[in-house]
């Protein structure tokens, strides 16, 4: 039996629900910023989301509408965007999602080792992580963000560089992600993952396959998970025994 000895954490979706309300909204207002007539709305974002990275979405955009935008001016809207994406932060408007603090702590008291492994660039993820997230930096072994790696989710590069740094065997570590380019990347890591689906997602049946088990949310004392697909719950909640039991 494989002992779970390391868990990679994604956090946009993941750890916090960081997209609508957040991402999305920063886009929104350097675009208006800049006076570009861009505006993402729900639909539209959730479409762009299939794109990693933030740059790579601006850019993207551009490509798709045809604009004539040049890559010096899509950078400069990105870096506007992460001041906006700050301010959202400082006035709590990025909450934490259920049960993550809860699992982060008991993985800590089995001596498992966390490791954060995003696409978000530091400088869009550092407040984040000084404000909700700042009691329990200290349960991460390794920050991996959008710096770190030259290919990016779906590619495994990031994966592989967590996998690397812990100097753990990927049959005894698992991801926790909430997209399919997340999972994509954890699988082509030869990584197990657990797939949280966000509260944005819009249809359980468009929802990736690919994970080992997939669940609504990780559960808390007020909001018990549901498995949709995968192993079944050893209890009301995702714990240390349930992700043992997904690498097994």
């Amino acid at each position: 039996m494989h002992k779970l000895k390391a868990v990679f954490w994604d956090v946009d979706g993941t750890i916090a629900d960081t997209e609508l309300c957040g991402h999305r909204v920063a886009f929104n207002l350097a675009f208006k910023d800049f006076g570009i007539d861009w505006c993402w709305n729900e639909n539209k974002y959730l479409e762009l989301l299939k794109i990693s990275g933030g740059l790579n979405r601006i850019i993207h955009y551009r490509n798709e509408i045809n604009s004539q935008l040049k890559d010096e001016f899509c950078s400069k809207i990105q870096s506007r965007k992460r001041h906006h994406y700050k301010q959202l932060v400082k006035a709590g408007k990025i909450k934490i999602r259920n049960g993550v603090l809860r699992l982060i702590d008991e993985l800590a008291s089995f001596n498992v080792e966390q490791y954060i492994v995003t696409t978000s660039g530091k400088e869009s993820l550092e407040p984040f992580l000084n404000t909700s997230l700042k009691l329990h930096l200290k349960y991460f072994s390794r920050i991996i963000t959008y710096e770190d790696v030259s290919k990016h989710k779906p590619f495994p590069d990031a994966y592989k560089l967590a996998i690397n740094l812990s100097k753990i065997s990927n049959v005894n570590c698992i991801a926790i992600e909430d997209s399919k380019i997340g999972v994509e990347a954890a699988k082509a890591a030869n990584l197990n993952c657990l797939l949280t689906i966000p509260p944005w997602s819009t249809s359980v049946n468009k929802i990736t396959k690919l994970a080992n088990s997939c669940v609504d949310n990780l559960g808390d004392s007020y909001n018990k998970s549901n498995v949709i697909y995968g192993k079944p719950l050893n209890s009301k909640n995702v714990d240390f025994k349930y992700l043992t039991k997904i690498i097994n």
